[in-house]
């Protein structure tokens, strides 16, 4: 797909991967729909790049279907729908049931409403495109956060079915799923392991503009996050134990520095 003329939708377009793909797809030449949770945020970076800015919690439904319909009124059609907005909820079994449900929703089910209202429109104008962000942790684990290594393990298999089920029905298909990416969201650990190996989101956007041309499904940022899904594949048993070493080695890193 080449964005260029397209009507690009994106959620989580106010700031960090969202707001990088709205800047590359408006130098690329499309029509795009910033979208984001406050409607001040929304407007203030729609404008420089001349996109139209409409408001959306993606954690409501009623908000996904008025995004899609909005949109489609604006410009008569919509060729492109990123659902990329995403929250993360540090912790593990302690994580409040009212939590769990907001995560859920915006990480998984605003994905699914996405699709819900988009797809009808795309197969009656012939075609369209769905570009879904999951995240590494939607094919590995991150300790911390035991709902958003849940949710996004969810949009990875979500996002699977669309492009069987869509495929062959003229909608193209593609799963992002970015490791360490400088946004906001890694502020303070630029000198940790983690913030030495992130990329800009330039550079993230490079790799989706790429994927997007070739109709790649899947979109990653990270060799390394490709070697241990691929491990993971060939001997599951052994990824498990994997994990359990890394996270003593944490244990023991954490002791360590409130020793010292």
């Amino acid at each position: 797909m080449n964005v260029k003329d397209k009507v690009c939708v994106v959620t989580g377009g106010a700031s960090g991967i969202g707001l990088g793909l709205c800047n590359r797809f408006a130098r690329e030449g499309a029509h795009v729909v910033l979208s984001d949770l406050k409607q001040d945020a929304t407007e203030a970076h729609a404008e420089p790049i001349g996109a139209y800015p409409v408001a959306c919690d993606v954690g409501r439904e009623e908000d996904v279907q008025h995004l899609v319909e909005a949109t489609v009124e604006h410009f008569g059609r919509i060729d492109l729908l990123v659902s990329n907005a995403g929250i993360g909820i540090d912790g593990g079994l302690d994580t409040p049931t009212d939590a769990w449900r907001k995560i859920i929703d915006i990480n998984l089910m605003s994905e699914v409403w996405g699709a819900k209202y988009a797809v009808p429109h795309m197969l009656e104008q012939g075609g369209g495109y769905l570009l879904n962000t999951a995240s590494a942790a939607g094919l590995l684990v991150i300790f911390d956060t035991v709902g958003y290594t849940v949710t996004k393990h969810a949009a990875v298999g979500f996002t699977e079915w669309l492009a069987a089920e869509y495929g062959n029905q003229g909608i193209g298909v593609s799963l992002l799923v970015p490791a360490a990416v400088k946004t906001p969201i890694l502020a303070g650990k630029e000198d940790t392991p983690e913030g030495q190996d992130a990329i800009t989101t330039d550079q993230l956007a490079d790799m989706v503009i790429d994927g997007l041309a070739k109709e790649q499904f899947l979109i990653n940022t990270h060799p390394w996050v490709l070697e241990k899904f691929a491990y993971k594949a060939r001997d599951y048993d052994g990824y498990i134990q994997l994990l359990r070493d890394d996270r003593v080695k944490a244990a023991e890193a954490a002791k360590a520095t409130a020793a010292a």
